[in-house]
């Protein structure tokens, strides 16, 4: 009897003190399981907190899995170092979240750089009989250009840093969209039409529950083709684009 008493010891104890649980306790609501358990929700979302700097405390949580709409805009140069003013523009994006995968998000983003024929591409090489072929335009160094190109895209976020350090605020996106793409060629005046792929990796800060700053890698690729003079094959009248750039960006989540 003495061991039998044992024995139920444990399970009785067990039940006594889940039955001294508030119903609070025992079934916690999703913020709280956020707060008590962050490794739950640290791998991917976190609790963003807005800082009350009359008082000097965190204040008004937001959880970022709620996160539904994100407008970013960003300055963009060159990806090369030594040359990183051969390319000066700006871009603006929009993206909402999907409901059905959390951390894929659809949106639009829309560009403009003021660069350099040599920057982006370059001359035909070969010969041709049509006198009005690319190939028989030679563009000098430093021919001033400019792309304007927008489209729809998919993006990704995600938290690899969380692998090597523990971040609440720092989030990393892949993006990719399919553009149409305009190309002014200054030196001759003409434009040229097309499309191509845009890939951005970023890296941002939730600065508050709304706002968040950041820097971007973006490389880019298109086809275009001006209108045809004579009787002029596709070929001699298209150029290959293709460059990398690096941008600052700054936005709100709503």
């Amino acid at each position: 009897m003495k061991l039998l008493l044992l024995l139920l010891l444990p399970s009785l104890s067990y039940a006594v003190d889940f039955k001294s649980l508030s119903d609070e306790e025992i079934n916690p609501d999703t913020e709280e399981v956020l707060i008590q358990k962050p490794e739950k929700y640290l791998r991917d979302e976190s609790m963003i907190y807005d800082l009350d700097t009359d008082l000097g405390i965190k204040d008004q949580r937001r959880y970022t899995g709620a996160d539904s709409n994100k407008i970013g805009i960003a300055g963009h140069v060159s990806g090369d170092y030594e040359h990183f003013n051969d390319i000066l523009g700006f871009e603006f994006n929009y993206m909402h979240r999907t409901q059905l995968y959390s951390r894929l998000w659809y949106g639009v983003q829309l560009f403009q750089h003021n660069t350099y024929f040599d920057s982006i591409t370059q001359n035909h090489r070969g010969s041709s009989s049509n006198p009005n072929a690319e190939v028989n335009t030679l563009r000098p160094n430093n021919t001033k250009a400019s792309v304007f190109a927008g489209g729809p895209g998919i993006g990704y976020r995600f938290k690899l840093l969380q692998e090597f350090f523990e971040t609440e605020d720092v989030f990393e996106t892949v993006d990719v969209f399919v553009n149409y793409v305009t190309f002014d060629d200054r030196y001759i005046k003409q434009k040229y039409q097309g499309y191509g792929l845009t890939t951005n990796y970023g890296i941002h800060k939730r600065s508050s529950t709304r706002y968040f700053y950041g820097g971007k890698l973006s490389y880019n690729l298109a086809s275009v083709t001006r209108n045809a003079i004579g009787t002029e094959s596709k070929s001699d009248r298209s150029f290959a684009l293709g460059w990398l750039s690096v941008g600052v960006e700054i936005g709100f989540f709503f």
